[in-house]
This record gives structure tokens, sequence and C-alpha cells, in this order.
């Protein structure tokens, strides 16, 4: 890994069949330290294979297919900090339910959050800023 680098999801342990899809992740580097992906990007013909030792950065936006052709463990890292991706998700082989790894949404508060601390922050007419009311 690059010294500049951000790590966003270390130690990713794979099986055989495994599937690794990562969203709008231009620039992210996938290292694999062990086994190998067979590596496919959205919009290009060209798929590539990776190999223990071995890294590749994603160089589109759109999806990425990393599929563990054996058992694998691998690394990806961004050349800077959130939003890293739009999506990164794990479906391991055998399991009915992937894993999200990585959401831009859930890495930034919503709309609706913000609106919320914004407005909490203001105190409301005949409520005091401790939480109680004084007694007459």
């Amino acid at each position: 890994m690059n010294a500049n680098e951000v790590l966003v999801q270390g130690s990713i342990a794979m099986t055989r069949g495994s599937i690794l899809r990562v969203e709008d992740g231009r620039d992210l580097t996938l290292y694999v330290w062990e086994g190998a992906v067979w590596l496919t990007q959205e919009g290009d013909e060209r798929d590539r294979w990776v190999g223990a030792g071995e890294w590749f950065r994603l160089d589109r936006q759109g999806a990425a297919i990393a599929h563990a052709t054996q058992r694998t463990v691998m690394t990806i890292a961004a050349p800077g900090p959130e939003p890293y991706a739009r999506r990164i998700v794990l479906a391991k082989a055998g399991s009915a339910l992937p894993v999200e790894l990585y959401s831009a949404a859930a890495a930034q508060p919503s709309l609706g959050a913000l609106l919320r601390r914004f407005w909490s922050s203001f105190s409301l007419p005949g409520r005091s800023n401790a939480g109680s009311t004084a007694a007459s």
C-alpha cells in the first residue's frame, strides 16, 4: 500500500466463489495478498486476473466485480478520504445474504438528520435548555 492511501477495508477474506461488488469506486485500489480474483469493470471489455502480491486500481465509475477463483484475502485502499465509492458489497459463496462493507449514504448524515441536529440546537419557548421545567 502507498503511504498516502486511506484504508477502506482491510483483510477481506473471500472463499472460492465469493463476489465483491464495488459501485462507483473509481481510483480505489484492490490489493490481493493471498489467492486470486477475476476482475471486470462496467463498460470495459477487458477482464483482469489479479493474483497474490498484485494490485489493480479501478479506472472507471460503474460496477466493478471481483470474483474469488480460490480462497483469497484482499484489501481495499483509496487515494483520499470519504466518500470512497457509492457502495461496496461482499457476497460470500454459500451465503444467502450479502454483507455491505461500505455505503456512502451511511457514511454521510442524511438531510433529515442534519435538519434535526440544526433545529434541536434552538430552545423552544417555555422549555429550558436543561430539559426540565421549573415548578411554580
